[in-house]
């Protein structure tokens, strides 16, 4: 395939960046923790973000396919995933 395998690290990206999305607004020392290391929390979740997408990209680089799915397709559902979870969190969290 390459060097990397950027469908997989984009989907493991995204899943992390909806999870510390989700756990930075229920755990307020968590959000903290990322501002204090990285000056701002959304910086903190993007080199968390970047490191997680350039390793997975790396370890994963031979594999594809997982079941029926196409690489393209599991990052596409991951990312949309994500947006799902993040926009339902905010709903719910800040209009209910």
């Amino acid at each position: 395939m390459g060097k990397f395998n950027f469908y997989f690290g984009t989907a493991a990206g995204s899943l992390l960046l909806a999870a510390m999305v989700v756990i930075g607004e229920l755990y307020a020392p968590f959000k903290e923790l990322l501002a204090s290391v990285f000056s701002h929390h959304w910086i903190g979740k993007l080199a968390l973000m970047s490191a997680v997408f350039f390793v997975i990209s790396f370890l994963y680089k031979n594999k594809n396919s997982i079941g029926k799915y196409s690489d393209e397709n599991i990052a596409w559902y991951s990312v949309l995933a994500s947006v799902i979870v993040i926009f339902v969190f905010y709903l719910a969290h800040y209009f209910a």
